[in-house]
């Protein structure tokens, strides 16, 4: 997006945040749209995400962060927070806060599968192979149809040297050329697995 794009989002969030602090309204000024001079209605969820993401974009790691405490406070039921918080995190190298952040999410939203799945990627990149094959187990397991889920149990079977198991979940999911070059590249980063080459063949989701 443009800059300006991100000023005018910037900038409606904080005519919002101003707007919880109004005193008492009218009935009738409380029915209009505040396009008809109403007030300003409290950012969504989904609108608090899009501007997280479009800051993130740009670098403004720092004010992505402000508004993922503030949908931490307003919207600790919804998926984004947890997801995109954790992108952020990434994006600043925090792999141990993202996941952090994300067994926050599953503390709230017991094996929600996305949340397991990214939580799974962010321990393949702490080093932590052995949790990460949890992680994308439970998420496999609450959701065997999704084939994100099916190559990231695979890619930690690879990575455990599991191959046959490997190839039979890639074969589910991809042409079998594509299954034994991936089967290729997780041989060759069994000892290195938390690197930049690794994580590309993992799946993280929003």
């Amino acid at each position: 997006m443009h800059r300006s794009t991100v000023h005018r989002c910037l900038s409606l969030l904080a005519l919002v945040a101003g707007a919880s602090l109004a005193g008492c309204q009218s009935a009738q000024d409380a029915d209009k749209d505040w396009f008809e001079g109403g007030p300003m209605k409290p950012a969504t969820a989904e609108t608090l995400q899009l501007t997280v993401r479009v800051l993130a974009a740009k670098g403004q790691t720092a004010q992505a962060g402000f508004l993922l405490n503030r949908m931490l406070v307003d919207h600790p039921d919804h998926l984004g927070t947890y997801t995109e918080g954790a992108e952020v995190l990434l994006i600043e190298g925090r792999v141990d806060d993202a996941i952090a952040w994300l067994t926050r999410g599953l503390d709230r939203m017991p094996g929600q599968p996305l949340l397991l799945n990214d939580r799974g990627v962010c321990q393949l990149l702490a080093a932590d192979l052995d949790a990460a094959a949890r992680d994308f187990d439970a998420a496999y397991a609450a959701d065997p149809r999704d084939a994100d889920f099916v190559s990231n149990v695979a890619l930690a079977r690879a990575l455990q040297g599991r191959d046959d198991e490997a190839l039979r979940l890639w074969n589910l999911v991809v042409s079998p050329q594509e299954a034994a070059s991936n089967l290729r590249v997780a041989a060759g980063a069994r000892q290195k697995f938390a690197s930049a080459d690794t994580a590309g063949a993992v799946v993280i989701r929003r």
